[in-house]
Protein backbone atom coordinates (compact mmCIF):
# COMPACT_ATOMS: atom_id res chain seq x y z
CA UNK A 1 0.00 0.00 0.00
CA UNK A 2 1.18 3.81 -0.59
CA UNK A 3 1.74 6.02 1.93
CA UNK A 4 -0.31 9.25 1.96
CA UNK A 5 1.67 12.28 0.87
CA UNK A 6 1.26 14.91 2.99
CA UNK A 7 -0.59 17.57 1.70
CA UNK A 8 2.28 20.27 2.78
CA UNK A 9 4.61 18.83 0.33
CA UNK A 10 5.27 20.33 -2.97
CA UNK A 11 6.86 19.65 -5.88
CA UNK A 12 8.73 21.86 -8.12
CA UNK A 13 9.67 21.29 -11.83
CA UNK A 14 11.16 23.15 -14.27
CA UNK A 15 14.44 24.63 -12.31
CA UNK A 16 17.28 25.79 -13.94
CA UNK A 17 20.18 23.34 -13.16
CA UNK A 18 21.94 26.42 -11.43
CA UNK A 19 19.47 26.54 -8.74
CA UNK A 20 20.45 25.09 -5.23
CA UNK A 21 18.76 24.42 -2.09
CA UNK A 22 19.47 28.24 -0.17
CA UNK A 23 18.09 30.19 -3.68
CA UNK A 24 14.76 27.99 -3.25
CA UNK A 25 14.17 28.23 0.19
CA UNK A 26 14.46 31.68 -0.28
CA UNK A 27 12.27 32.38 -3.24
CA UNK A 28 9.36 29.61 -1.08
CA UNK A 29 10.00 31.23 2.51
CA UNK A 30 7.65 34.57 1.59
CA UNK A 31 4.72 32.32 1.38
CA UNK A 32 4.97 30.53 5.20
CA UNK A 33 7.55 28.50 7.28
CA UNK A 34 9.40 25.28 5.43
CA UNK A 35 10.58 22.68 7.25
CA UNK A 36 12.37 21.07 4.36
CA UNK A 37 13.48 21.62 1.20
CA UNK A 38 15.77 19.70 -1.42
CA UNK A 39 16.85 19.25 -4.84
CA UNK A 40 17.65 15.41 -6.17
CA UNK A 41 20.87 15.28 -7.59
CA UNK A 42 22.04 12.44 -10.30
CA UNK A 43 24.89 10.15 -9.72
CA UNK A 44 27.60 13.27 -10.72
CA UNK A 45 25.86 15.36 -8.51
CA UNK A 46 23.93 17.57 -10.97
CA UNK A 47 20.77 18.66 -10.00
CA UNK A 48 17.85 16.61 -11.58
CA UNK A 49 16.02 20.08 -12.52
CA UNK A 50 13.27 19.50 -9.59
CA UNK A 51 12.85 20.28 -5.51
CA UNK A 52 10.77 19.05 -3.20
CA UNK A 53 9.41 22.07 -0.50
CA UNK A 54 7.43 20.76 2.64
CA UNK A 55 6.00 23.84 5.18
CA UNK A 56 4.58 23.41 7.96
CA UNK A 57 0.75 23.21 7.28
CA UNK A 58 -1.00 22.57 4.07
CA UNK A 59 -2.69 26.21 3.84
CA UNK A 60 1.06 27.70 3.85
CA UNK A 61 1.44 24.87 0.43
CA UNK A 62 -1.46 25.93 -0.91
CA UNK A 63 -0.87 29.71 -0.85
CA UNK A 64 2.52 28.65 -2.46
CA UNK A 65 0.98 27.01 -5.33
CA UNK A 66 -1.27 30.07 -6.07
CA UNK A 67 1.56 32.34 -5.70
CA UNK A 68 5.15 30.90 -7.21
CA UNK A 69 2.95 28.51 -10.20
CA UNK A 70 4.69 30.03 -13.17
CA UNK A 71 7.31 31.94 -11.27
CA UNK A 72 10.25 32.99 -13.61
CA UNK A 73 12.80 31.96 -12.40
CA UNK A 74 15.98 32.51 -14.98
CA UNK A 75 14.77 31.69 -18.67
CA UNK A 76 12.53 29.00 -17.06
CA UNK A 77 9.11 29.14 -15.64
CA UNK A 78 8.36 27.00 -12.54
CA UNK A 79 5.75 24.33 -11.84
CA UNK A 80 4.53 24.94 -8.36
CA UNK A 81 1.91 21.67 -7.31
CA UNK A 82 0.85 19.54 -5.01
CA UNK A 83 3.86 16.29 -4.70
CA UNK A 84 1.85 13.39 -5.24
CA UNK A 85 4.56 11.00 -5.91
CA UNK A 86 4.24 7.82 -3.03
CA UNK A 87 7.14 8.16 -0.04
CA UNK A 88 7.55 4.59 0.08
CA UNK A 89 5.59 1.37 -0.96
CA UNK A 90 5.25 -1.68 1.19
CA UNK A 91 6.54 -4.84 -0.38
CA UNK A 92 3.10 -7.01 0.57
CA UNK A 93 3.78 -9.83 -2.04
CA UNK A 94 0.39 -9.86 -3.45
CA UNK A 95 0.48 -6.01 -5.40
CA UNK A 96 -0.38 -5.87 -9.34
CA UNK A 97 2.60 -4.99 -11.10
CA UNK A 98 -0.31 -3.57 -13.98
CA UNK A 99 -1.66 -0.46 -14.48
CA UNK A 100 -4.36 -0.74 -12.77
CA UNK A 101 -8.11 -0.75 -13.48
CA UNK A 102 -10.18 -3.47 -14.92
CA UNK A 103 -7.32 -4.76 -16.33
CA UNK A 104 -5.37 -5.34 -13.51
CA UNK A 105 -3.22 -8.60 -13.63
CA UNK A 106 -2.39 -7.96 -17.22
CA UNK A 107 0.74 -5.83 -19.02
CA UNK A 108 -0.35 -2.28 -19.99
CA UNK A 109 -2.37 -2.59 -22.60
CA UNK A 110 -2.01 -6.34 -23.16
CA UNK A 111 -6.27 -6.31 -22.65
CA UNK A 112 -7.25 -7.58 -26.70
CA UNK A 113 -9.35 -3.92 -28.01
CA UNK A 114 -11.25 -4.25 -30.60
CA UNK A 115 -9.92 -2.01 -33.80
CA UNK A 116 -10.49 1.75 -33.31
CA UNK A 117 -11.66 1.41 -29.77
CA UNK A 118 -8.24 2.04 -27.71
CA UNK A 119 -7.61 5.70 -27.04
CA UNK A 120 -4.22 7.04 -25.34
CA UNK A 121 -4.92 9.57 -23.45
CA UNK A 122 -2.02 11.24 -22.33
CA UNK A 123 -0.98 14.77 -19.85
CA UNK A 124 -2.31 12.91 -16.82
CA UNK A 125 -1.76 14.11 -13.39
CA UNK A 126 0.02 11.86 -11.36
CA UNK A 127 -2.74 11.26 -8.82
CA UNK A 128 -5.33 9.94 -11.27
CA UNK A 129 -5.99 6.11 -11.07
CA UNK A 130 -8.07 3.79 -13.44
CA UNK A 131 -10.79 4.31 -11.44
CA UNK A 132 -10.79 8.44 -11.24
CA UNK A 133 -10.14 8.16 -15.23
CA UNK A 134 -13.32 6.04 -15.67
CA UNK A 135 -15.54 8.89 -13.23
CA UNK A 136 -13.80 11.70 -13.88
CA UNK A 137 -14.95 10.38 -17.86
CA UNK A 138 -18.51 9.85 -16.52
CA UNK A 139 -18.66 13.10 -14.65
CA UNK A 140 -18.09 15.16 -17.71
CA UNK A 141 -20.79 16.67 -19.35
CA UNK A 142 -20.61 15.56 -22.46
CA UNK A 143 -20.38 12.01 -21.80
CA UNK A 144 -23.73 10.49 -22.31
CA UNK A 145 -22.73 11.44 -26.39
CA UNK A 146 -18.81 9.39 -25.63
CA UNK A 147 -20.58 6.16 -24.73
CA UNK A 148 -19.36 3.36 -22.20
CA UNK A 149 -15.80 2.35 -21.09
CA UNK A 150 -14.95 -1.22 -21.39
CA UNK A 151 -11.46 -1.04 -19.34
CA UNK A 152 -9.43 1.74 -18.33
CA UNK A 153 -5.53 1.52 -17.35
CA UNK A 154 -3.17 3.95 -15.97
CA UNK A 155 0.69 2.98 -16.85
CA UNK A 156 2.87 2.94 -13.65
CA UNK A 157 6.82 2.78 -13.72
CA UNK A 158 8.84 -0.04 -11.47
CA UNK A 159 7.82 1.64 -8.17
CA UNK A 160 4.07 2.36 -9.03
CA UNK A 161 4.09 5.58 -9.57
CA UNK A 162 1.82 6.62 -12.41
CA UNK A 163 3.94 7.28 -16.22
CA UNK A 164 1.14 10.35 -16.58
CA UNK A 165 -0.58 8.56 -19.69
CA UNK A 166 -3.38 5.77 -20.09
CA UNK A 167 -5.64 3.55 -22.07
CA UNK A 168 -9.27 4.03 -22.31
CA UNK A 169 -11.03 1.34 -24.11
CA UNK A 170 -14.68 2.30 -25.40
CA UNK A 171 -17.82 0.01 -26.59
CA UNK A 172 -17.66 0.90 -30.10
CA UNK A 173 -15.19 2.86 -32.51
CA UNK A 174 -18.30 5.77 -32.44
CA UNK A 175 -17.50 6.25 -28.72
CA UNK A 176 -13.67 6.68 -29.09
CA UNK A 177 -14.15 9.07 -31.84
CA UNK A 178 -16.57 11.05 -29.79
CA UNK A 179 -14.02 11.03 -27.27
CA UNK A 180 -11.49 12.09 -29.11
CA UNK A 181 -13.60 14.88 -30.34
CA UNK A 182 -15.46 15.61 -26.76
CA UNK A 183 -12.82 15.49 -24.13
CA UNK A 184 -9.35 16.22 -25.91
CA UNK A 185 -7.98 19.36 -24.06
CA UNK A 186 -10.69 18.93 -21.43
CA UNK A 187 -10.06 19.22 -17.64
CA UNK A 188 -8.81 16.27 -16.06
CA UNK A 189 -7.98 17.13 -12.21
CA UNK A 190 -6.08 19.91 -13.15
CA UNK A 191 -4.32 19.05 -16.45
CA UNK A 192 -5.42 19.63 -20.15
CA UNK A 193 -5.19 15.93 -21.52
CA UNK A 194 -4.42 14.69 -24.75
CA UNK A 195 -7.20 11.92 -26.08
CA UNK A 196 -5.80 10.53 -29.52
CA UNK A 197 -6.50 7.32 -30.84
CA UNK A 198 -4.29 4.18 -30.10
CA UNK A 199 -2.42 2.50 -33.02
CA UNK A 200 -2.58 -1.02 -33.76
CA UNK A 201 0.19 -2.83 -31.21
CA UNK A 202 -0.29 -0.24 -28.89
CA UNK A 203 2.66 0.73 -26.49
CA UNK A 204 5.86 -0.49 -27.76
CA UNK A 205 8.60 -1.98 -26.38
CA UNK A 206 11.40 0.01 -27.92
CA UNK A 207 13.14 0.00 -31.26
CA UNK A 208 15.71 -2.95 -32.54
CA UNK A 209 13.76 -5.92 -30.86
CA UNK A 210 10.93 -6.94 -28.74
CA UNK A 211 7.77 -5.34 -29.26
CA UNK A 212 9.68 -4.55 -32.80
CA UNK A 213 10.45 -7.06 -34.83
CA UNK A 214 9.15 -7.62 -37.62
CA UNK A 215 7.04 -4.57 -37.38
CA UNK A 216 7.12 -1.93 -40.72
CA UNK A 217 8.66 1.36 -39.49
CA UNK A 218 5.68 3.28 -39.02
CA UNK A 219 7.05 7.19 -37.54
CA UNK A 220 4.74 9.81 -36.78
CA UNK A 221 7.59 12.06 -36.21
CA UNK A 222 6.65 12.94 -33.44
CA UNK A 223 8.59 10.83 -30.80
CA UNK A 224 12.34 10.25 -29.97
CA UNK A 225 14.06 7.60 -28.78
CA UNK A 226 17.23 8.64 -26.57
CA UNK A 227 20.21 6.09 -25.88
CA UNK A 228 23.18 6.00 -23.73
CA UNK A 229 21.65 7.26 -20.60
CA UNK A 230 22.93 7.26 -16.76
CA UNK A 231 21.28 4.64 -15.30
CA UNK A 232 20.27 6.60 -12.96
CA UNK A 233 18.25 8.71 -15.58
CA UNK A 234 14.28 8.66 -14.63
CA UNK A 235 11.33 9.33 -16.81
CA UNK A 236 10.53 12.79 -14.53
CA UNK A 237 14.37 13.93 -15.75
CA UNK A 238 14.13 12.59 -19.02
CA UNK A 239 10.99 15.12 -19.01
CA UNK A 240 12.90 18.25 -17.15
CA UNK A 241 15.49 17.70 -19.82
CA UNK A 242 13.34 17.63 -23.32
CA UNK A 243 10.66 19.97 -22.07
CA UNK A 244 13.55 23.14 -23.26
CA UNK A 245 12.48 22.33 -26.62
CA UNK A 246 8.93 22.12 -26.61
CA UNK A 247 6.19 19.97 -25.30
CA UNK A 248 6.46 16.75 -23.63
CA UNK A 249 3.67 14.67 -24.30
CA UNK A 250 5.27 11.51 -22.15
CA UNK A 251 8.54 10.52 -21.59
CA UNK A 252 9.79 7.12 -20.71
CA UNK A 253 13.11 5.74 -18.94
CA UNK A 254 12.70 2.06 -20.40
CA UNK A 255 13.65 -0.29 -17.44
CA UNK A 256 13.66 -3.85 -17.11
CA UNK A 257 10.63 -5.54 -15.56
CA UNK A 258 11.34 -7.78 -13.24
CA UNK A 259 14.08 -5.61 -11.52
CA UNK A 260 12.95 -2.10 -12.35
CA UNK A 261 16.63 -1.23 -13.53
CA UNK A 262 16.78 1.00 -16.16
CA UNK A 263 18.20 0.00 -19.72
CA UNK A 264 20.18 3.11 -20.33
CA UNK A 265 17.51 4.27 -23.23
CA UNK A 266 14.27 5.81 -23.34
CA UNK A 267 11.99 7.84 -25.50
CA UNK A 268 10.13 10.95 -25.43
CA UNK A 269 7.00 12.12 -27.34
CA UNK A 270 6.59 15.44 -28.50
CA UNK A 271 3.34 17.63 -29.16
CA UNK A 272 4.74 18.64 -32.66
CA UNK A 273 7.49 17.00 -35.00
CA UNK A 274 9.01 20.40 -35.34
CA UNK A 275 9.57 20.14 -31.68
CA UNK A 276 11.09 16.86 -31.88
CA UNK A 277 13.57 17.87 -34.27
CA UNK A 278 14.72 20.67 -32.03
CA UNK A 279 15.42 17.47 -29.66
CA UNK A 280 17.52 15.80 -32.05
CA UNK A 281 19.57 19.43 -32.80
CA UNK A 282 19.80 20.61 -29.40
CA UNK A 283 20.43 17.94 -27.36
CA UNK A 284 22.29 14.79 -29.47
CA UNK A 285 25.66 14.57 -27.92
CA UNK A 286 24.92 16.65 -25.36
CA UNK A 287 26.05 14.90 -21.66
CA UNK A 288 23.84 14.25 -19.08
CA UNK A 289 25.57 13.06 -16.01
CA UNK A 290 28.92 12.70 -18.36
CA UNK A 291 27.42 11.04 -20.44
CA UNK A 292 26.53 12.18 -24.30
CA UNK A 293 23.25 11.46 -25.28
CA UNK A 294 22.56 9.78 -28.50
CA UNK A 295 19.12 11.00 -30.14
CA UNK A 296 17.38 9.84 -33.20
CA UNK A 297 14.10 10.12 -34.44
CA UNK A 298 12.18 6.87 -33.25
CA UNK A 299 11.26 4.38 -36.30
CA UNK A 300 8.22 2.55 -34.51
CA UNK A 301 6.14 4.67 -32.45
Amino acid sequence: MEDQVPANRLYVGNLPWSTDVDELRAIFSSCGAITHVDIPKGRQGRSRGYGIVEYSSAAEAQAAIAQLEGHTLGDRNLTVREDNAPTKTANSGGGSKSGGGRGSGNVMGETPAAEGCRCYIGNLAWETTAESLVGAFEDYPHFSSVGSVVNAEVAKQPGGRSKGWGLVDFESPAAAESAIATLHNSDLQGRSIIVRLERAGGATKGPGGGANAGRPEASSGLQIVVRNLPWTTTSEDLRQVFQQVGNVVKADAVCHADTGRSKGWGTVLFETREQAQAAIQGFNGVELESRPMQIKLDRYD
